[in-house]
């Protein structure tokens, strides 16, 4: 409780700080509101069909993507990031804690923060509001709102309301957090709370590396559980090829556990086309006994230069386990950003 209230507060301190900072350099800034600043509509419509149980289960987002930079006539001073969803879910079986039920209707959190970025030229700056948990291969790549996803789902979690500090460095990037532990919405409830962080080589370089960590309760359907995960991950870029893999272990609610990634991805020379296959293990003891799932998973991706966009994606099963989630499943997205 006394770590709930602190954190509360923390984040209330510094939110407020930060908030009269940026309505006083948002009066001093030239131009208008619209000056620096970019945004989008993005409607999806999505549909998932279980090749075990032949069931089907649609999901219908739509929303705003709005970014801007703040600046005065000499430096930037930072970067607000607004992504509000409507999203409706249909027939699914095991939707996510934040819905009532697999038929609902709920307004949801991608991203929304503000990044100050005036302490020092981007070498040290502190991010406010809801942002994806720095941690592994997810830190460097965007797969919000796509059928590809890669390792969050072993944490439980991809994005959380908190606070961060954050940094460009000549030689290497990082990002360390405090956040709520609650995902979508900030709720208390068994007082949840997460503490991660990532530091890595340059995100421009063809060769990437980095190392993570993850310890917190992550509040779930059921109420907290109990993670910790220390991972390293590599991404290499080769010409219109992308080679990434990432390796963690660490702990649920007590239980050893480890989770291992890899993917291979092309993209066609315009950009239009990608293609990627990964291979994915989890293991984790239970009372005496190891459980180990892997699958594998094939997408497919076509976008054009009009925001128009179509995904196609299969996931497959190598190895099945009673405590770990990976039901085959093929997917199909058609997504279009105006």
């Amino acid at each position: 409780m006394r770590f709930t209230l602190a954190l509360n507060y923390f984040i209330l301190a510094i939110g407020a700080y930060l908030i009269s900072f940026f309505v006083q350099a948002a009066s001093q800034t030239s131009g208008s509101w619209i000056d620096s600043s970019r945004w989008t509509i993005d409607a999806s419509a999505r549909g998932s069909r279980n090749t075990d149980t032949e069931k089907n289960a649609q999901t219908y987002a739509l929303g705003l993507d709005f970014h801007k930079v703040f600046s005065d006539d000499s430096h930037d001073i930072g970067t607000l990031t607004f992504q509000p969803y409507l999203v409706k879910i249909s027939n699914v079986a095991r939707p996510p804690f934040t819905f009532d039920d697999g038929d609902d209707t709920e307004l949801t959190w991608r991203i929304a923060n503000f990044n100050y970025t005036a302490l020092a030229q981007g070498k040290f700056n502190i991010r406010l509001g809801h942002f994806e948990i720095p941690y592994g291969l997810e830190y460097a790549e965007d797969t919000n709102g796509t059928l590809r996803q890669l390792t969050a789902s072993d944490r439980g979690i991809k994005a959380d309301w908190g606070i961060s500090l954050n940094g460009i460095l000549p030689y290497l990037e990082y990002e360390v957090a405090l956040t709520r532990g609650s995902g979508n919405e900030i709720k208390s409830t068994d007082n949840p709370h997460v503490f991660s962080g990532r530091i890595g080589s340059p995100s421009h370089r063809n060769l990437i590396t980095g190392i993570s960590w993850f310890k917190g309760d992550v509040l779930t359907r059921n109420g907290v559980v109990e993670r910790e995960r220390y991972g390293f991950d590599v991404s290499y870029f080769y010409y219109q090829w992308q080679f990434m893999l990432e390796s963690s272990l660490g702990e649920t609610q007590g239980n050893d556990t480890s989770h291992s990634f890899a993917e291979i991805a092309w993209m066609s020379p315009q950009e239009h086309w990608k293609s990627y296959l990964q291979l994915v293990y989890q293991d984790i003891d239970v009372e005496q006994r190891n459980d180990f799932a892997s699958y594998w998973i094939f997408g497919l991706r076509w976008q054009n230069d009009d925001g128009f966009d179509l995904s196609a994606q299969f996931k497959h099963d190598l190895n099945s386990a009673s405590t770990i989630e990976t039901a085959p499943d093929l997917s199909l997205q058609v997504r279009y950003r105006l």
